[in-house]
């Protein structure tokens, strides 16, 4: 399958993206397979942890009042998710399978009782409608004032434990205050329980599969560095059968310490936006905050400092310098290429450098940020010879001379020229062409997959035939470009697995998936 313009087109980020964002109830209940441009499959996902035996009895559970500022309040009532306080109704959204817990803020002291009542009543109601997918879980109400309420919510094992997908609702509506005022309706809490993807790795050989993280909720994920170390997780504030692009929220999670650090504000490995920025050596930017944001301290943060808007930023190899495409805010072509030393604050412009219209998205029309491939020979990158059409005008920075030139890889021009290569750069895998040794080509292109570092060696992923399609399964696949061979690795993965990255020594494989990898 040929693919047009995939602008941004990740291994990491392609399936678990759509997940989020995409993808239909349907499909997420179904393992429904969806194809074209943008889109992936959604197999059917693992079963629905239950609440574990060691859980804390219900009756034992209670949490301490929490602060809020009930002057400012303007609802009835205000539902936030314990875990992350930013996610509150009226709102949509995916929260872990694990028993959760909410705190409810009433603007006026309430009648206890009816509370409680109202909340079971609209859980029993909404799971009663068929065909939608809702649960009716257990509740646990924990009273810290008259003003405040905390439920933990538990999903009831037998239900769920041969669902993929379910949605439950917390709701207040109906309930009276101490003075007989009733709750208005706008407020609910809908909770999609989906299960998360987890990181795993994988021997080359497939016989040895680690799990390394625990995740509780499902996140976007994307491993940042040469070494494997750190992983952008990106978790939607709201969800929605659509290709809405809800805001998001961000963290880092370091899987040497098994720490997961959140931040405040957008998190992005390609930055676009004011030329004060900030540029975390990890493999990530961010925008400068506001004023009265907190941002967590790290030692490998440079604040960056360019004349102009910065169209497109991205890392070099090394990770030590950026290359950024910048002009006036209201440019749209013909950009100056800047290279920025990190380490000494210093920068080379050349004025103009970059030619052609800035790319837009093919979806919806969004101005895309300019990107640069990088792999310590050349920058490549590519611009568009007419605003509103798609051929590309295809360039390369030369480490070597300091110079920009020409590029022509072997990909029609109204492509996307989007690719991964060995690290040698003699062999190529063109997402819209196949796999080439210079202008050779040596096998048409294959699911998504990467090049083991140091090696000739391309791993990929394809489906293997099934009756139905809730039974598909993936093999890995090893091609070998030097001997032309191709074997399976693996047969018989799970068909949400997705690919993230290689170990630098060429021996492990780190792969996502919501299932869990047994032999």
């Amino acid at each position: 399958m040929f693919l047009r313009n995939l602008r941004g087109m990740s291994i990491a980020l392609g399936f678990s993206l759509l997940v989020m964002s995409g993808c239909s109830t349907a499909a997420a209940a179904s393992g429904e397979k969806q194809t074209g441009a943008g889109q992936a499959v959604r197999a059917a996902s693992g079963q629905i942890a239950p609440a574990s035996a060691s859980t804390k009895a219900a009756s034992d559970w209670k949490q301490p009042e929490r602060p809020f500022d009930y002057a400012a309040m303007k609802e009835d009532v205000v539902i936030q998710l314990n875990e992350e306080p930013r996610l509150q109704s009226p709102l949509r959204t995916v929260v872990g399978a694990a028993p959760q817990a909410y705190t409810l803020f009433f603007r006026e002291e309430m009648d206890r009782g009816s509370v409680e009542a109202a909340i079971r009543k609209h859980a029993k109601e909404e799971a009663a409608r068929e065909g939608l997918g809702f649960i009716e879980p257990a509740f646990a109400f924990h009273w810290a004032s008259n003003r405040q309420l905390q439920v933990l919510v538990t999903l009831p094992e037998q239900e769920t434990k041969e669902r993929d997908w379910t949605e439950y609702v917390l709701s207040a509506a109906g309930a009276k205050s101490a003075k007989g005022a009733v709750v208005g309706d706008s407020n609910a809490f809908h909770a999609v329980v989906l299960p998360p993807a987890q990181i795993w790795r994988v021997s080359v050989d497939g016989k040895v599969r680690e799990k390394l993280t625990d995740f509780s909720v499902m996140t976007s994920m994307e491993l940042l560095d040469r070494e494997q170390r750190y992983v952008l997780q990106s978790r939607f504030t709201k969800y929605c059968e659509c290709d809405a692009r809800y805001p998001m929220l961000y963290s880092i999670y370091d899987t040497k310490t098994k720490q997961r650090t959140p931040y405040p504000v957008e998190l992005t490995d390609n930055y676009r936006g004011e030329g004060v920025f900030f540029a975390d050596r990890r493999g990530f930017f961010y925008a400068q905050p506001e004023q009265g944001t907190t941002v967590p301290n790290s030692d490998s943060v440079t604040r960056v400092q360019v004349q102009g808007y910065v169209h497109g930023a991205s890392f070099s190899h090394d990770q030590k310098q950026l290359l950024m495409a910048v002009g006036r805010a209201d440019q749209k072509k013909d950009l100056d290429l800047v290279v920025y030393d990190l380490g000494k604050g210093t920068e080379k412009r050349i004025a103009g450098a970059i030619k052609g219209w800035i790319p837009t998205s093919e979806f919806n029309g969004e101005v895309l940020p300019v990107s640069f491939h990088d792999d310590g020979r050349y920058a490549t990158f590519a611009m568009r010879s007419e605003e509103a059409g798609f051929v590309e005008i295809r360039q390369r920075y030369d480490w070597k001379s300091g110079k920009v030139i020409d590029w022509h890889p072997p990909v029609p021009a109204d492509f996307w020229s989007g690719y991964v290569q060995s690290t040698d750069g003699e062999y190529q895998m063109y997402w819209n062409a196949g796999l080439f040794k210079g202008n050779v080509q040596l096998m048409d292109m294959r699911g998504q997959g990467l090049w083991l570092p140091g090696t000739h060696r391309y791993l990929f992923t394809e489906w293997e035939k099934a009756a139905q399609e809730t039974d598909l399964k993936q093999s890995l696949y090893l091609f070998d470009a030097d001997t032309k061979q191709q074997s399976v690795l693996v047969s018989g993965l799970p068909a949400g697995l997705s690919l993230l990255g290689a170990s630098a020594d060429g021996k492990w494989l780190y792969v996502m998936t919501d299932r869990t990898l047994a032999f």
